[in-house]
């Protein structure tokens, strides 16, 4: 594969560079989702005031994810340009038409709900090309560097900047939110058309050609999840990293209870806790590179884990507001390093022209397993106790250390198998660099 040297990338990546290019659009992308995010359920609740109509608008976003593989087979048969350049135009013009409809007065809640969806759907497209695109653009060792750029973008936006802008504009002008997210995935989508990669090796040198039809798209999915479920270290990544989003979820669903509640906090307690996740997730992408560098990716992927779960039981055991605040940030950081990690190596691992479907597929289990989290949260705070979550989650993460043994640090393959399967190296403490 032809990569840029490492003196050629620019770190941090503020010029008008390929890498530069992406990380500013998904940073502008992520100001535009989160703005989405907050202002949507606000516009929900004006049309109607049943909760489950409001809660259904939230939920058609979500269901986005369900066709991931699909979407990911997609990704991988377009260039990445033309995938990231559409999702965002598609954003734009979702967006540009309900601001019009908020405009009018004429937003019902079917078209809300179709308009979340889409915009999910767009938002799958855009990430899992955005991830796929990233190895054409940074050098093996720089991987985990790129990564950490783009995941801070991202939390600085859906974190930090989008969701108050969304809730500071709807209190100025309904459809200013709307509008202002339009404008955001626009100048995403001029500054990606600028972008630059080389064409993902694999398809030319199998001198195949992709399938055309639906029984081509349905085969292609079904050859990422084959991978996905065959080679065992991505494999163990997925139900690890399934473990992981019930436990968040489980912590996160009944926080705002837990944090008024048990804590004794007034509202502005459960923001505050969210601004310390927030801040940890920044501090995490900020060390995640050096992190990974000094302990090799299996070490690393330990240390994450570890630090989650003992967070989540020392939440359990002292329920004191300061502790936990602390806890929360350091248990952001640990999953953001658990992130920059684990997607450093799946692009190492996944052949180049499978990596649409090796993402999709591995978000999908992270992403899908959320709602079991958030029951399964419900269900331990209403019957056992405010803390139960928290000590489920953690005793949970530590069950899953034992999957993490003789996990590989590869660099990118020079060769693949036939089917795509990566060869991983037995050098397993072998930093990254």
């Amino acid at each position: 594969m032809n990569v840029r040297s490492r003196s050629a990338l620019p770190f941090p990546p503020r010029r008008a560079t390929p890498l530069g290019r992406l990380v500013a659009a998904n940073a502008l992308s992520s100001v535009g989702d989160g703005a989405r995010l907050a202002a949507l359920p606000l516009l929900a609740a004006t049309v109607t005031h049943d909760v489950l109509w409001v809660s259904a608008v939230a939920a058609a976003g979500r269901a986005a994810w369900l066709p991931a593989p699909l979407i990911g087979a997609l990704v991988d048969r377009m260039p990445a340009r033309r995938s990231l350049v559409g999702a965002d135009l598609a954003r734009c013009a979702l967006l540009t038409v309900l601001c019009a409809g908020v405009a009018t007065g004429r937003t019902p809640v079917p078209w809300l709900m179709s308009a979340a969806f889409l915009c999910g759907l767009a938002e799958v497209f855009f990430d899992s090309a955005a991830q796929a695109v990233v190895p054409q653009l940074a050098a093996d060792q720089e991987l985990e560097r790129a990564n950490a750029h783009i995941i801070a973008a991202q939390i600085t936006g859906t974190g930090f900047l989008g969701p108050p802008l969304g809730a500071a504009l709807w209190a100025v002008g309904r459809p200013l939110p709307f509008a202002v997210d339009a404008v955001t995935f626009l100048v995403s989508a001029l500054l990606l058309t600028g972008l630059t990669a080389h064409a993902p090796m694999g398809r030319a040198e199998r001198g195949a050609r992709a399938e055309r039809g639906l029984a081509g798209l349905l085969r292609d999915t079904w050859s990422g999840l084959r991978l996905l479920a065959r080679d065992r270290v991505l494999r163990r990544l997925m139900m690890v990293v399934t473990v992981l989003g019930v436990g968040q979820q489980a912590v996160y669903a009944v926080l705002v209870v837990y944090v008024e509640g048990r804590l004794g906090l007034p509202p502005w307690g459960y923001g505050l806790m969210l601004v310390a996740a927030a801040l940890g997730s920044l501090a995490g992408a900020r060390a995640a590179p050096g992190t990974a560098r000094r302990l090799g990716t299996a070490r690393s992927l330990v240390a994450s884990l570890t630090v989650s779960a003992l967070s989540y039981l020392v939440v359990a055991v002292v329920p004191w507001w300061p502790l936990v605040a602390l806890m929360l940030a350091v248990n952001s950081a640990g999953v953001v390093l658990w992130n920059v990690c684990t997607v450093s190596l799946r692009q190492r691992l996944a052949p180049p022209h499978m990596l649409g479907r090796v993402t999709s597929g591995y978000r999908l289990a992270a992403w899908g397993t959320m709602p079991v989290g958030a029951a399964l949260g419900g269900v331990l705070a209403g019957h056992v106790g405010p803390g139960a979550p928290w000590a489920a989650a953690g005793l949970l993460l530590l069950a899953c250390l034992p999957l993490l043994c003789r996990m590989p640090s590869p660099r990118r393959p020079d060769a693949l198998g036939t089917e795509g399967a990566a060869q991983p190296t037995e050098n397993e403490q072998a930093p990254p660099d």
